[in-house]
């Protein structure tokens, strides 16, 4: 029997207080605020991911329980997540470079930025809308590579059905072929379509790793070119 069990972030640091040694360390990874700002990533707005932090939230949940960070670092995975490490408050030196991403975001989280942020990711939808058309008009194909979860927000977001994006394609194996991509009727098919069919154009829906997918997939033999979605829509 499987029990779930919804845990506040209070909560949970009060669990790792019970749990961690007097002397040890605990070590955080999430999704960084900064960086969903910085490459505008809404489209990994979703149900899974509730919290995007930044440092001065997490510094100021921890210390509201006895903790402290001590040290912090931006990283690359999920397009851009903050690690750090915490521990009692004095049982060790606290780097210095602590105080230069809370300045940082001092400059760059403010009530200004975020209506941006807002008014880029309208933007960004009425660019890639206006990308596609004149794709299509010229009547090429398009199909969407990979079916994350943020894809869905994405495809739903922009307004994109199976008149546009042609299909979205996945691993063998994956469970989600066969279906369709949430709220549309844009079918998720097996990846091998792409090497068949071989479309003008393949939308890549985990953009955020672009530089990886796009050599794997050329030297699987595909010859369209590649449209990137975010943060500003562009055809590589």
């Amino acid at each position: 029997m499987v029990f779930l069990i919804e845990v506040s972030a209070a909560n949970l640091v009060d669990c790792i207080d019970h749990l961690l040694a007097e002397d040890g360390i605990f070590i955080s990874e999430s999704h960084y605020l900064l960086s969903l700002i910085e490459t505008l990533q809404y489209d990994t707005i979703y149900h899974e991911h509730l919290r995007y932090y930044s440092v001065t939230a997490l510094k100021s949940l921890l210390e509201m329980h006895g903790f402290e960070i001590i040290y912090a670092k931006r990283i690359p995975t999920h397009g851009g997540s903050i690690r750090v490490y915490a521990a009692r408050k004095g049982r060790y030196p606290v780097d210095a470079s602590l105080r230069e991403l809370l300045d940082n975001e001092k400059r760059n989280i403010t009530k200004q930025t975020l209506a941006q942020f807002a008014s880029a990711v309208t933007q960004s939808k009425l660019d890639l809308l206006g990308l596609l058309k004149e794709i299509k008009v010229g009547g090429a194909r398009v199909y969407g590579v990979g079916a994350p979860s943020r894809a869905s927000t994405l495809i739903n977001y922009v307004g994109l059905d199976n008149g546009i994006l042609d299909c979205v394609l996945e691993i063998k194996g994956s469970y989600k072929i066969g279906k369709y991509v949430p709220g549309t009727t844009i079918p998720v098919v097996e990846e091998e379509r792409l090497f068949l069919d071989q479309p003008e154009y393949a939308l890549l829906l985990s953009w955020h790793i672009a530089d990886e997918l796009i050599p794997k997939l050329t030297s699987r033999g595909f010859k369209g070119r590649y449209i990137i979605p975010l943060p500003k829509p562009r055809v590589h």
